[in-house]
């Protein structure tokens, strides 16, 4: 016989639903971190790729900026000089020869829609920016008093998802070999 007095154990309806509000906010907050923590991963990645890209550009110019000869009277910069700042419809372009002694140009150009950075040498030319990112605005200064020095001044973004845009300014100066 069961005594009247006895109650059978368990859980009231206001203790199921504050467990199941308790259990809500947990993983709701987990997700949200979660979330916070792979966007932050893809900002990074995509700030990494834009520096990467502008690493890469820096060591192909500096070098060859580096190494460029006095012209001879071709490639628009006149007879003595090392460096021709010129400009186009997207920003500065700088004519040079190199050390082959090669016509240099450094532009940039729309493809698509996108800018991005060009070098033409002779009759070859070719993007060092890679078409996901974009270059927004390429300046060169010319200093031609005492060493012959270039200054590039570079601003970039990576395209895709507006979220994870990472956008970048460089600066740096190179000097020629070749004194006045």
């Amino acid at each position: 016989m069961i005594d009247k007095n006895q109650q059978k154990k368990a859980f009231s309806l206001i203790e199921v639903i504050i467990s199941v509000a308790i259990f809500s906010v947990v993983i709701l907050a987990s997700t949200e971190i979660f979330r916070l923590v792979i966007n932050g991963q893809r900002e990074a990645i995509a700030s990494q790729n834009v520096q990467e890209s502008l690493k890469y550009f820096f060591e192909v110019t500096g070098k060859e900026i580096r190494m460029a000869r006095r012209s001879i009277g071709a490639c628009n910069v006149p007879a003595g000089e090392i460096y021709f700042l010129g400009t186009n419809a997207l920003g500065d372009v700088l004519y040079f020869n190199n050390y082959y002694n090669e016509c240099v140009v450094y532009e940039l150009i729309s493809e698509n829609d996108v800018k991005r950075f060009q070098v033409t040498r002779g009759d070859d030319a070719g993007f060092i920016s890679p078409a996901k990112i974009e270059v927004d605005a390429l300046r060169f200064q010319v200093n031609d008093t005492g060493q012959p020095l270039v200054t590039m001044l570079l601003s970039a973004h990576s395209l895709g998802d507006s979220r994870f845009n990472a956008q970048m300014d460089m600066q740096t100066s190179i000097s020629s070999r070749y004194y006045r």
